[in-house]
């Protein structure tokens, strides 16, 4: 089966909870700290049963004690590191307000905003079979000469995709592949 990471699609009502997120890492100068702890308080955000459980219709835990478990399991995600008393207070106002459950778009805004300000340009490349380190380094470097920024690519592989490739980059999607294709001729046949 291919591999395929889930796109979030951050909600409007997260992006001043990211900013806030970033301007105190950046205060900080923490944005790599900030972005871990945010990856793993995302990841936690989106497991079903966490998602139940932090949600705001869920009365049975206050939002200090979701916070506070939160920060727990974050400690525990990145192998008993402490977590940090500025991000425990960020995650009691993000309880506060019934927002935990944004963590997963927080954190993918809080990327572009840090993406941004090192001006690194994160990629995804999707391609049916594995790529070479010389192919990797050739669409990076075509990437890096388009957006004049340097790039983080992180490929992965999908056989549903026939042939070629598919490039994303935040919302952008170049889609080079024969799956691709094929779909937009049935569609323009359909029509």
């Amino acid at each position: 089966m291919a591999e395929t990471t889930p796109v979030v699609r951050p909600a409007a009502a997260a992006r001043p909870y990211a900013r806030a997120a970033f301007e105190d890492a950046q205060d900080a100068q923490a944005l790599p700290l900030w972005s871990d702890l945010l990856q793993a308080a995302a990841a936690i955000a989106t497991d079903p049963a966490m998602r139940h459980l932090l949600g705001p219709w869920n009365p049975q835990l206050r939002g200090e004690q979701k916070a506070d478990l939160v920060a727990g399991l974050c400690r525990d995600v990145r192998g008993g590191a402490e977590t940090p008393d500025v991000f425990v207070a960020f995650l009691k106002m993000l309880a506060e307000f019934h927002r935990l459950h944004q963590l997963p778009g927080i954190a993918v805004l809080f990327e572009r905003l840090r993406a941004e300000a090192e001006s690194v340009l994160h990629a995804q490349l999707i391609t049916a079979a594995a790529v070479t380190d010389a192919q990797r380094g050739r669409v990076s470097e075509a990437l890096k000469a388009k957006f004049k920024r340097s790039v983080e690519l992180d490929c992965k592989t999908d056989t549903s995709l026939i042939a070629g490739a598919v490039i994303r980059i935040g919302d952008r999607v170049i889609d080079g592949s024969a799956r691709g294709r094929l779909d937009k001729l049935a569609m323009a046949l359909s029509q």
